[in-house]
């Protein structure tokens, strides 16, 4: 596998983990609106922004795309990426 397809690779990740983390946010406040949760638009309008941040995961900041999928993985509660370890693999 090249660099090309490793980044395209990674971005197609990234971007399923945001996607994943909006739909979880609108399920789980569709499921809290059955039971009184007030204040669903909140939990909408951060869902559509990790849609915005999904369809454009590839012209993101590399420090805010590391944070959104971060952020998302806590959400789902997914394990965290270490910022000391490295990603690639050593030949």
């Amino acid at each position: 596998m090249n660099q090309h397809e490793r980044r395209v690779a990674a971005l197609r990740a990234d971007r399923s983990v945001i996607e994943r983390a909006a739909a979880r946010l609108r399920s789980d406040t569709i499921r809290s609106g059955y039971a009184g949760l007030q204040h669903q638009h909140v939990a909408f309008g951060l869902a559509l922004i990790l849609d915005e941040l999904a369809r454009h995961v590839a012209d993101l900041d590399r420090a805010v795309r590391w944070q959104a999928v971060q952020s998302c993985r806590l959400l789902l509660g997914e394990q965290l990426d270490s910022p000391q370890i490295r990603r690639t693999r050593r030949r």
